[in-house]
């Protein structure tokens, strides 16, 4: 007999490992954490925060935590401004020979974001450091319930047709442990051994260059006069690199090199402290080094986000450059669907094809979001490269994306990404924001999403409630109908709903747990219980 019998063990601790519990978790699902460093991460490479993925951290309770932390990202115009108000970071991503340079305004914008946030989600990007996001996302999840072992290890595992066997140790005292799962999510990174073991290719662009990331405090906000931005390359022939601010006194530099300066320990900090005086201009510079970190760039993805029963997340799944910031979100985007699918498994209200929608959404959204990383990279790294006309805007990529599988009932989009930032309720894409009132409290649509099917009627759409209750009623999915009109359970203006979704008084959208729409209905059918009981027995693999 296993020590330890637990319906889903997850391998990795980092963002994509955390958010996978936590998700589990808002889910009611069992889960265990095995992760081999001692605490979350003290140095970083991710800081960008999306709206979509603070709307996820919303339905758990944690935005306001994070937003508590983090530096508000605001239109990249601003980026020249000498008095933002504090706590604020243009989407400005610029180039540069020294600070003097940004202070002259003799500056390359190679991106300056223009997009305003809360036209499409109620809650906007931020910039905060992964060192300060982990903890709160780890507190919550063991609020929540999720055993979390730091300074463990997973040796083995063995996989089955009934679960997954595996071995875990305590590095601090050895002891091993025998665990039982029905399923292994592997949420070891980029270098995890779970991938491999599988036999999973990862294929790409490959590697495309080497940073060593380094931690310091200075006074770089005095010279700069108040000027802000997200990213700013340094162009100085012997310290290349790239900087950016992570809070009121930390900075990082990261430092483009070659393979064997990622070494740990291979710069000294005086060595560090000479790269950034260099890349800055600043030869005087006080400089405070705290951390250095070595990892390399690649653009890559699997072959498969799943074996049987063990899923891959986050850089276990695709590698990309960070031009953009999308890494670590998409991760938290893998994390939270497939964490509504294995719990409609794991409570029986759905079929295990169910499972089979995790890569056939996010696999093609990895390879996509990986590919406007890599086009992001060759043009902010050579700005003449002549490849911008296939990028599209950051929110697009991280909000916008576009799901087509067994799993959404409608007609299959042609891209993942569309050409502008367009939410307009079709199936397969996250529901429309719109601001309506529950209880006296003001609360977005895309809120509703959680640990349950949410069915949104328009202002004409009353009937829909009686459908919904008797198809959860038959299926034993859960399912809740919310009316949005003057009058409704969801005060909002006539035609709120209708307007963006695409549909008439009389039809309805059904968003699924991760709050994108499964399905819409233009009008009331005739029969609107048998449309809805098709509709939803399909997305859960269960079609009469």
């Amino acid at each position: 007999m296993p020590d330890v019998e637990v319906p889903v063990l997850i391998v990795g601790g980092g963002l994509s490992g955390l958010a996978s519990a936590l998700f589990l978790r808002q889910h009611g699902i069992d889960c265990r954490l095995v992760e081999r460093n001692t605490t979350t991460s003290q140095l970083l490479r991710s800081t960008h925060v999306s709206p979509r993925t603070m709307e996820l951290f919303r339905t758990v309770g944690i935005q306001q935590a994070v937003w508590d932390v983090a530096e508000k990202v605001v239109l990249g115009k601003y980026w020249s401004e000498t008095d933002l108000p504090p706590r604020q970071l243009p989407r400005a991503i610029l180039r540069a020979n020294s600070l003097a340079d940004v202070v002259a305004s003799n500056v390359v914008v190679m991106e300056e974001g223009a997009n305003l946030f809360t036209n499409v989600g109620p809650v906007e990007p931020v910039w905060c450091g992964q060192d300060r996001v982990e903890p709160i996302m780890l507190r919550e999840a063991r609020r929540r319930g999720a055993h979390i072992d730091f300074n463990t290890e997973m040796l083995s595992f063995t996989a089955d047709a009934d679960g997954v066997s595996a071995r875990v140790r305590d590095r601090g005292t050895g002891e091993e442990t025998s665990v039982r799962a029905k399923y292994l999510i592997g949420a070891d990174g980029a270098g995890g051994k779970i991938r491999t073991e599988l036999g999973i290719e990862r294929r790409g662009n490959g590697t495309v260059g080497h940073v060593l990331n380094v931690l310091f405090k200075a006074d770089l906000d005095g010279i700069l006069g108040g000027r802000r931005f997200l990213i700013l390359y340094l162009s100085h022939p012997e310290a290349a690199g790239m900087l950016f601010k992570l809070d009121d006194e930390r900075w990082i530099f990261g430092w483009f090199c070659g393979p064997e300066q990622i070494e740990e320990g291979r710069v000294s900090d005086a060595e560090c402290v000479d790269l950034i005086r260099k890349a800055t201009g600043e030869p005087q510079l006080s400089v405070d080094i705290h951390m250095t970190m070595g990892w390399w760039m690649a653009h890559e993805i699997v072959d498969s986000y799943r074996s049987d029963r063990v899923f891959l997340t986050g850089d276990a799944c695709h590698v990309l450059p960070p031009t953009g910031g999308f890494g670590a979100n998409a991760g938290i985007q893998d994390a939270n669907n497939l964490a509504w699918k294995l719990a409609g498994v794991l409570n029986g209200w759905a079929d295990e094809k169910l499972l089979d929608s995790y890569e056939a959404e996010r696999r093609p959204v990895g390879r996509a979001t990986a590919d406007q990383a890599w086009m992001r990279h060759t043009q902010w790294s050579d700005p003449g490269a002549a490849n911008r006309h296939d990028q599209r805007d950051q929110t697009v990529v991280t909000t916008a994306y576009r799901y087509s599988s067994d799993a959404v009932v409608g007609a299959h989009h042609d891209e993942v990404f569309g050409h502008d930032l367009t939410i307009d309720g079709r199936p397969g894409m996250r529901v429309p924001h719109v601001w309506v009132t529950s209880g006296g409290e003001q609360i977005s649509t895309v809120d509703l999403a959680g640990t349950g099917f949410a069915l949104l009627a328009a202002a004409d759409g009353a009937r829909w409630a009686g459908a919904a209750e008797t198809v959860a009623q038959r299926l034993g999915v859960p399912l809740t109908a919310r009316r949005v009109a003057p009058d409704g359970d969801l005060t909002a203006p006539r035609g709120a709903l209708a307007s963006v979704c695409g549909i008439e008084e009389t039809g309805a959208v059904l968003v699924r747990p991760d709050g994108f729409v499964g399905w819409r209905s233009p009008g009331l059918p005739a029969d609107p219980t048998a449309e809805l009981h098709d509709a939803l027995s399909r997305i859960v693999g269960r079609p009469a």
